[in-house]
């Protein structure tokens, strides 16, 4: 898991960057947000469908989060896809809204390397540990600081707002 290469990606911007909590899950400041991010590997879901990818939650995980969001930490989920060296982040809520001990969430393969390509991609499913729609956001590593800067306007439960979201972006250079 190359954990340390998403930060390097926002040392690069015109801001100072502050990681108070160097190991998994992470603690951070960016531009006078505190955010905590876990970071997993992404792998295959083990289920019917070849194409379906995921990265799964363990209760540890869960409780240090839910811990940090308490204190005003924004939590962050990110899967690292290995293949295509992107990025996946889904909604905190899939986290915190279900009593499941473990929780998967969910993306495609086919997902993931199209945002090689691309820059930024989605894929929206049915939770069905939460009755809800979500979306998972896939991105280059190097567009880490467009979706912090986003991430607190948007909600990604409602496909509306996702999308206006994703039409405001500006990655042609």
């Amino acid at each position: 898991m190359v954990t340390s290469s998403i930060f390097s990606y926002l040392k690069n911007k015109n801001f100072k960057l502050k990681v108070e909590k160097k190991n998994n899950p992470f603690k951070f400041y960016y531009k006078d947000n505190k955010f905590s991010l876990c970071i997993k590997n992404i792998s295959f879901a083990y289920r019917t469908n070849l194409d379906e990818y995921r990265v799964q939650i363990g209760e540890k995980f869960r409780e240090q989060l839910k811990g940090y969001h308490l204190q005003g930490y924004w939590a962050l989920i990110i899967g690292y896809h290995k293949k295509s060296n992107t990025y996946a982040a889904w909604d905190n809520k899939l986290l915190f809204s279900s009593k499941a001990k473990n929780r998967s969430l969910y993306t495609r393969n086919n997902i993931c390397l199209r945002t090689e390509e691309s820059g930024f991609e989605h894929y929206r499913y049915r939770d069905n540990l939460i009755k809800q729609e979500t979306v998972s956001i896939n991105f280059k590593g190097q567009f880490f600081n467009l979706y912090l800067d986003q991430i607190k306007n948007i909600n990604i439960h409602e496909y509306k707002s996702f999308i206006n979201f994703y039409r405001n972006l500006d990655i042609r250079n």
